[in-house]
């Protein structure tokens, strides 16, 4: 019924068919083996968006923080600056206004002697 030829056919086609399920298997392995790299990839980016959104939230506190100092330091700088104004007031307006009380002071000893 069936001839020699037919019995070398059907051997290629096993031998085919068995070539291909072994294809059909390293595939699926690799399906398998990406999949597993892919829930870990998702993993880890879950975890790094974490850290992400920590670092935003302390760069955003830092941030408040520098802007506390900032207008602390402008504050020191105008205090610097007015108290270096009354030095120079008092540096240059005491000696006279010191004159002037003095002189006030002897006319109206001198007045009062005068009396």
């Amino acid at each position: 019924m069936f001839g020699q030829d037919s019995k070398i056919k059907v051997a290629v086609l096993e031998e085919r068919v068995k070539i291909h399920e072994e294809m059909v298997e390293r595939v699926d392995a690799a399906i398998q083996t990406l999949s597993e790299t892919n829930q870990n990839i998702c993993k880890m980016l879950a975890v790094h968006d974490e850290r992400l959104d920590q670092c935003i939230k302390q760069d955003i506190n830092i941030g408040e923080k520098v802007g506390k100092i900032e207008v602390k330091i402008e504050e020191l700088f105008k205090f610097r600056w007015m108290a270096a104004g009354v030095v120079a007031f008092a540096l240059l307006f005491l000696p006279i206004i010191n004159n002037v009380v003095a002189s006030s002071i002897n006319s109206f000893i001198h007045q009062v002697r005068n009396k």
